[in-house]
């Protein structure tokens, strides 16, 4: 048994170091592509180093590690004598290191909840499987609200509802219940787990010289994957079909179709890959090319059955009608033409888009079916191009295609002249004029066609929007923008609008300032009829689709019967003032990435010892319209107290104020747990502990340190005023430029203790 073992343990050895390049002869020095990649790998794992560092300061004794051995790849790519192995195995160990301690640090610290209403989606798949449940006949919202979603994560749809539908098919979520089951509980850790995995596999298979290279397109993808974006899954499925294919072309097309069964942007790239498996078929062209198909097909389907015999229309309405002109229409946006259009102005509907991806699309199988032989290795550029076309082309529908690509491209290094563009490229300097014409017209041929098409495409499409284009336009003007409670971003509009036409608009809100448009709330839901005017009053539904300060802003306007673009405003930048204290009467809340809940907008949440899920904080009333709850369930005793704290950073000055409170008797006297206010500087600590067992202001210091005692009524509500800016300036301590401003609860033995907080507000003026 002794040599069987041995030659197993010598054949996994060899073919890991044949996959890892470390099977080069050592005397083999690295390229300077492959150093080039080294490069990359030690900037890399410093970016990450010091992305640590400004994070927090407390973290740098994890960043030392990474600053060293980033520093040790940088040096090490500008020796020349270096191994090709060594190289290859220092780049992808430093990517791998970087990579992981940079998803952790998104995922554990800085987006510790999700952040897509996609993955809540695959979230509510899985668990409605594990309970032997057809998703697609189910709602997202209960998850959404589970996650603490705020309405500015969701997404909306032009009529001013929202999508609350799993969108996607089955594979989705059933590629990710494995690790699910197994115990990763985020499922953020099994998209990685798939995106660890691609890029091994490309590191693997593309050519040795090419190994470091292979991996610096893929630097910002763990950052993708920690933003709850789950393509790393159906772009697997993509990179494996890429590898069968030159195995077995149906397993390619295959896996190809399972990447369309996990959503279906994939499929776009299904008729390139018919025309390559048609081209390279060196005989029986037809019956390979329909085995083929059934194959992609089957792959599509085969994760689907289930659901479809369980509810056939239920998976149609979810999967298929919201890709298909005439259904409710999402708002446009993102990095294609749509966002292009969106921001002058002009949002044809999506018929238009499909259109225009329609056109786009017969023109590039034309090219890549006519120029075959040099385009074959790029068939994953094609879907970009079409999807840059797409009325919702967000980042990641095109950053994905780049794992099948690089592994095309490094394995078979294609020339990047595809098709000659450059006219005049090998004509004689001093040819006949006949010749040289001649020459000319052969190598304008492809561009002007090119052109031509492009031009046809874009003339005819637009001719086709502004031919069906309804004739109802309004005017929007904006009379005013305001911040009413002082969160330091506009969250109120005041506007007029002006239906100029004979037909009436039912309007929808849209505010554009940042990536995608947000929804905002309306005063009144009344139709505006022909040829009239109307007022009407906007607020932003959350924190997050306010308009920060000194931002340009625009509203768009859509009517929500048609679902066409109506009217939209002129450029506008608010001119918002810095408030001293932001949302004082926590009237504002939105989702807390790092705390994973829902907090008061403008005020940072930090639990100290406390279980992170825990929830720990609430609004005062259900419709969290003012004050804050602080509450901890204090159940295992632990040698720390626990402690939960909203803080945000301010001038001193600013920290005079006049605090509403309620403290139970529990905590305000100091037993059990104890409420109270930190101001500092980082070097300095100013506290004000408030308790009911004290009658007079005790004030204590020490140091960098002091406190004072504040007496306060037991379970009833107390107005207290403190003078932070006098107190600090009396200790003789340097005014700094900001201070963090914190209000605690800490609780240091078993029980149940809560603290209310109406507001927080600057003095009266004096009179």
């Amino acid at each position: 048994m002794i040599i069987p073992v041995r030659r197993i343990s010598h054949l996994l050895r060899t073919r890991a170091g044949r996959l890892l390049g470390l099977s080069q002869d050592p005397s083999t020095p690295a390229g300077r592509g492959t150093r080039i990649g080294l490069l990359v790998s030690g900037a890399f794992l410093v970016s990450v180093g010091l992305l640590i560092v400004l994070i927090s300061s407390l973290f740098l004794v994890l960043a030392i590690p990474l600053f060293l051995f980033g520093a040790f790849n940088l040096l090490n790519s500008r020796r020349k004598q270096l191994s090709l192995s060594r190289s290859n195995l220092l780049s992808l160990s430093g990517h791998l290191c970087a990579t992981v301690v940079l998803y952790l640090l998104f995922t554990r610290i800085l987006w510790v909840t999700y952040m897509t209403d996609s993955i809540v989606g695959s979230y509510m798949g899985v668990l409605k499987v594990l309970a032997f449940q057809n998703p697609y006949g189910y709602s997202i919202k209960p998850f959404l609200d589970q996650f603490s979603f705020s309405p500015s994560f969701y997404t909306p749809r032009v009529d001013g509802s929202f999508e609350f539908h799993l969108n996607y098919p089955a594979l989705n979520f059933l590629s990710l219940l494995p690790l699910y089951a197994v115990g990763l509980h985020d499922l953020r850790d099994g998209v990685f787990v798939f995106h660890i995995v691609s890029v091994l596999v490309i590191f693997g298979l593309v050519p040795s010289r090419q190994k470091a290279l292979s991996l610096a397109p893929f630097v910002f993808f763990p950052a993708f994957v920690a933003s709850s974006w789950t393509d790393s899954v159906w772009a697997f499925f993509l990179l494996a079909g890429t590898v069968l294919w030159y195995r077995n072309r149906n397993m390619g097309l295959l896996m190809v179709g399972l990447a369309g069964a996990t959503k279906q942007i994939a499929l776009v790239a299904a008729p390139f890959l018919i025309i390559r498996l048609w081209q390279e078929s060196p005989s029986s062209k037809l019956r390979k090319t329909l085995v083929g198909t059934a194959a992609m097909v089957t792959g599509f389907i085969g994760p689907n059955i289930p659901f479809m015999l369980s509810s056939p229309s239920q998976w149609w309405a979810a999967t298929i009608v919201p890709y298909l002109p005439g259904g409710v229409v999402e708002i446009p946006g993102g990095i294609g033409l749509s966002g292009i259009l969106l921001r002058a102005g002009i949002s044809p509907p999506p018929l238009f888009f499909v259109a225009l991806m329609g056109l786009v699309g017969i023109g590039s199988l034309f090219l890549y079916a006519t120029r075959y032989s040099k385009s074959r290795y790029y068939v994953w550029i094609f879907p970009v191009m079409i999807l840059f076309f797409y009325y919702r082309s967000f980042p990641n529908y095109i950053f994905y295609w780049s794992l099948p690509l690089v592994l095309e491209f490094f394995r078979n290094r294609p020339a990047l002249a595809i098709w000659h563009f450059s006219p005049f490229k090998g004509i004689a300097l001093r040819p006949t004029i006949a010749v040289g014409l001649h020459s000319l017209r052969v190598r304008l041929r492809v561009p002007l066609l090119a052109s031509l098409l492009l031009t046809t495409i874009f003339v005819g499409a637009y001719g086709v929007y502004v031919s069906s284009s309804p004739p109802s336009r309004l005017d929007v003007r904006i009379n005013s923008v305001s911040d009413p409670d002082g969160i330091g971003a506009a969250t109120l509009l005041n506007l007029t609008l002006d239906n100029q036409t004979p037909k009436p608009i039912t309007p929808s809100f849209f505010v554009y300032w940042l990536y995608l448009p947000f929804l905002w709330s309306s005063n009144s839901t009344r139709t505006l009829g022909p040829m009239s005017s109307a007022s009407y009053i906007v607020t932003a539904t959350d924190g997050v689709g306010a308009i920060p300060r000194s931002t340009s802003f625009r509203v768009y306007v859509f009517d929500a019967t048609t679902g066409n673009l109506v009217g939209q405003s002129l450029a506008l930048t608010p001119n918002i003032l810095v408030p001293t204290l932001a949302n004082h009467r926590f009237k504002w809340w939105t989702l807390d990435l790092g705390a994973g809940t829902k907090v008061p907008f403008g005020w940072k949440l930090t639990k100290i010892n406390v279980d992170q899920f825990a929830s720990v904080i609430q609004g005062l009333d259900e419709n969290k319209t003012t004050g804050i709850s602080l509450q901890l369930n204090y159940s295992t005793p632990a040698i720390n107290p626990e402690r939960i704290m909203v803080s945000q950073k301010i001038l001193l000055n600013a920290t005079t104020v006049n605090l509403s409170l309620f403290d139970p008797v529990a905590t305000s006297t100091g037993t059990g747990a104890v409420l109270g206010i930190v101001v500092t500087d980082g070097a300095h600590e100013l506290s004000y502990i408030f308790s009911n067992t004290t009658a007079k202001p005790t004030f204590s210091a020490s140091g960098y340190n002091a406190t004072t005692i504040v007496p306060i009524a037991a379970s009833a509500w107390t107005t207290v005023s403190i003078d932070t800016n006098q107190v600090w300036q009396a200790q003789g301590w340097a005014v700094p430029n900001q201070v963090t401003f914190t209000i605690f609860l800490q609780a240091s033995s078993v029980g149940l203790y809560s603290a209310n907080i109406r507001d927080v507000t600057p003095p009266a003026p004096a009179k």
